[in-house]
């Protein structure tokens, strides 16, 4: 019986991507909940951070699920944004719900409304289950544009990821990660007017949406080169400009918004300032963080690996994927090194960069152990959940207030 004749459930592209998000949402459960003993108690007023919601030690899964960033969004969810911006004593603008984007908080908002269920219930919840939505898009899309070898391993390698604990946590990345793969379904299947709305999903989920500028464009470069303009190639060129000019635009939807609600000029970049958040290119920090880690040898190692990187882009075992992923391939880390900190949240963004699992998928099909790749990708999950484990309990998990780490 071929795939397409067997019941939905049975088909690989449907349970596979499904079964595995399970087993690894098991683990974080289980690690979280573990962990979540050594957790110190947390009351209103505890130094080096924000507490809104105090919490006792030991404060179980929910609790560990819904901290850091969580309580902002929290916050959002109960209370809404708040119309006047906070101050501090020397006039600048105070943390503030406004640094994070609507489309999760106030989606679990009206969720907890409906239910009447609890944010540390809800929250939680809500990121697992747009994570296996997400993980089902992800499958669709890889195997659809690459393979099913190339699906498989990117599922897999993105489940069992350091950071994929934040798919189960109160925090953006499995919205993020829905938001990217179905731009990329979308623009792949040529559905133009429903890019647009996904792009302004996306653009309300988080501050992405630029990175898609350059996958458009590659989209339509190889509708050029390769003659498939159709019937109207002059009102295609025009079409695909104005949706990657609409997509560049949206980057400024959010900090427009912002400005408006508070009535207040750059309020969000202002915002964002009190978290020490800069808009502007950060390049430097990350070539002082490899001397810093490093030396000389460690930025000559940077120098090296994006050059290799490059090469690989530039190969025909790129090219096979398609433009739309070969291009978030190159835009997204671009993005990253360019516009982002080097903040420990890096390794979390990281999580949108799923084409990286493709060269993983590649690598595992060379010759010399190519007959190996399923022993090799199974030894991938045992040391992905090693360092899942290790995340959780030193990012997620509040032990102490003296490292310097955010997840």
């Amino acid at each position: 019986m071929t795939e397409a004749k067997q019941p939905f459930w049975r088909r690989l592209p449907v349970w596979f991507p499904f079964a595995v998000f399970a087993v690894s949402r098991l683990f974080v459960w289980v690690a979280a909940t573990y962990l979540s003993r050594y957790q110190i108690p947390l009351p209103i007023g505890t130094a080096n951070i924000r507490i809104f919601y105090p919490t006792p030690a030991d404060p179980g899964y929910n609790a560990v699920m819904t901290g850091w960033d969580g309580q902002w969004y929290r916050v959002i969810a109960e209370q809404g944004y708040p119309a006047v911006l906070p101050r501090v004593g020397w006039g600048g603008i105070d943390m503030n719900p406004w640094a994070f984007f609507p489309v999760f908080p106030m989606t679990a908002g009206l969720v907890m409304k409906v239910t009447g269920l609890p944010f540390t219930v809800v929250a939680p919840v809500l990121s697992t289950l747009i994570g296996f939505v997400a993980m089902h898009m992800l499958f669709k899309l890889v195997d659809q544009a690459v393979g099913r070898w190339e699906a498989i391993v990117a599922v897999v390698a993105t489940c069992f990821f350091i950071a994929s604990p934040a798919f189960s946590a109160s925090y953006t990345e499995s919205t993020a990660l829905l938001g990217v793969v179905t731009v990329l379904w979308l623009l792949r299947r040529r559905q133009y007017w429903w890019v647009v709305l996904a792009l302004l999903v996306l653009s309300l989920s988080r501050n992405v949406v630029i990175a898609m500028v350059p996958v458009i464009v590659a989209h339509w470069v190889v509708r050029w080169r390769t003659g498939d303009e159709g019937e109207h190639p002059v009102r295609l060129r025009v079409g695909l400009g104005a949706l990657a000019a609409y997509a560049g635009a949206l980057t400024w939807l959010w900090p427009t918004i912002v400005t408006i609600a508070t009535d207040t000029p750059n309020a969000y970049n202002d915002t964002m300032l009190a978290w020490n958040i800069e808009t502007k290119i950060k390049l430097y920090l990350w070539w002082n963080l490899l001397y810093d880690y490093w030396g000389v040898f460690g930025q000559v190692a940077g120098v090296l690996g994006v050059a290799a990187f490059a090469w690989f882009m530039l190969s025909r075992h790129s090219w096979r994927w398609g433009p739309e992923i070969w291009g978030w391939a190159g835009a997204y880390p671009a993005y990253i090194i360019l516009v982002t900190s080097t903040t420990p949240s890096r390794v979390r963004y990281a999580l949108l960069a799923f084409p990286m699992t493709l060269v993983i998928a590649w690598f595992l099909q060379l010759r010399w152990w190519r007959r190996y790749r399923y022993w090799l990708l199974g030894l991938i999950v045992v040391v992905g959940a090693a360092q899942m484990w290790w995340w959780t309990e030193h990012y997620l998990v509040i032990e102490n207030l003296t490292d310097d780490l955010y997840p």
